[in-house]
């Protein structure tokens, strides 16, 4: 009975991912991200925003290497309204100046390179990773399905 429950947890697991992968990949890049980025750039809005004092250290392991990043936010002000933003750095920035863009009808929204930020995005339009990552998920969601099938009648 436990070996049951483990098989049909193992291949609800595998549908989802599958599922998951291919979601991501028919959705592609977030449309209105891109419209942004490309807004940003066109209008080439810009400030200069103040790091805060504060910031969180993160370290990822990438091949048993230790990578570290920093997360800061950052201060800034339009037309007298001050907003915020935050960015991730891979080295310890050395000045509390930042330029970030923003959109001019509205301001909240900034970042500090839209060019790398809108090439993300547009890749994904493009990409054919999850695609595969989604097919392979599949076959093995399938492989398992019959090997339980096949199990579950040969006690039977």
């Amino acid at each position: 009975m436990k070996n049951k429950i483990t098989g049909v947890i193992a291949i609800l697991i595998l549908f989802f991912l599958s599922k998951g992968c291919i979601s991501d990949y028919m959705k592609g890049g977030d449309k209105a991200a891109i419209a942004q980025y490309e807004k940003m750039l066109a209008d080439d809005t810009k400030t200069t925003a103040q790091l805060r004092n504060e910031y969180k250290e993160v370290t990822i392991k990438i091949m048993k290497m230790p990578v570290k990043t920093y997360e800061f936010k950052y201060d800034y002000t339009v037309n007298e309204m001050p907003y915020s933003g935050e960015h991730t750095f891979s080295e310890l920035p050395t000045t509390k100046d930042l330029e970030v863009y923003y959109l001019k009808e509205s301001p909240s929204v900034s970042c500090v390179n839209p060019q790398s930020k809108l090439s993300g995005e547009k890749e994904k339009n493009s990409s054919k990773g999850p695609l595969y990552w989604g097919i392979g998920w599949g076959i093995l969601c399938a492989l398992a399905t019959i090997g339980f099938i096949a199990e579950v009648r040969g006690k039977a």
